[in-house]
């Protein structure tokens, strides 16, 4: 696969996570980046939202999702420091799934989600994560002790680093993220 991604115009680099769950079966995340949408289409073909699966992968795994979901991560900080930040009017030009980073306050970043739906599993070896609810609910699933933590406007919680959970939305969620600056916002 990685060579048909690496030839493909617009592919910028992939990830793979892998996640355990408590019952010793193991979560693969493939996580690509491309520069847009238009090279997204080159790859998959017209529906993008199909995941593509090749036929030696499909042979080894136990059972594969057959929909992916785009996400799209704004590169670097939107704001400078002495900038005003309206949060709301950046949250209203964005569509879910959108994250981006507003600024960087010393050694961490503020970013900005706009979410509906199903994160994958992840978990972040090094950092903490704080999540702050603007706007929605947001669901925060904790892989041990099968925990949902439930959260609705001005409402708060810290993940610490190493716990594997998820968040998701069951409508168009707009939440505030605190974490350290270089974390990869798809997990580890």
């Amino acid at each position: 696969m990685r060579p048909r991604l690496e030839m493909t115009r617009g592919f910028e680099g992939a990830t793979l996570e892998r996640v355990e769950d408590p019952d010793g079966g193991v979560e693969i995340v493939v996580v690509t980046q491309w520069d847009s949408m238009e090279a997204i289409r080159a790859f998959a073909g017209p529906d993008v939202e199909l995941a593509v699966v090749e036929s030696d992968a499909r042979a080894l795994l136990e059972e594969f999702d057959t929909r992916v979901h785009h996400i799209e991560l704004a590169d670097g900080d939107a704001f400078g420091h002495l900038e005003l930040i309206d949060v709301g009017v950046e949250a209203a030009a964005h569509q879910p799934w959108f994250n981006e980073t507003l600024t960087t306050v010393n050694d961490a970043v503020v970013r900005l989600g706009v979410i509906d739906g199903d994160f994958h599993w992840y978990k972040h070896d090094d950092q903490d994560e704080f999540f702050l609810v603007l706007e929605g609910e947001l669901l925060i699933d904790l892989r041990e002790g099968d925990q949902t933590v439930t959260l609705g406007p001005n409402q708060a919680f810290a993940v610490p680093r190493g716990v594997v959970h998820r968040t998701r939305a069951t409508r168009r969620t707009t939440i505030l993220m605190v974490e350290s600056a270089g974390v990869v916002p798809t997990g580890d």
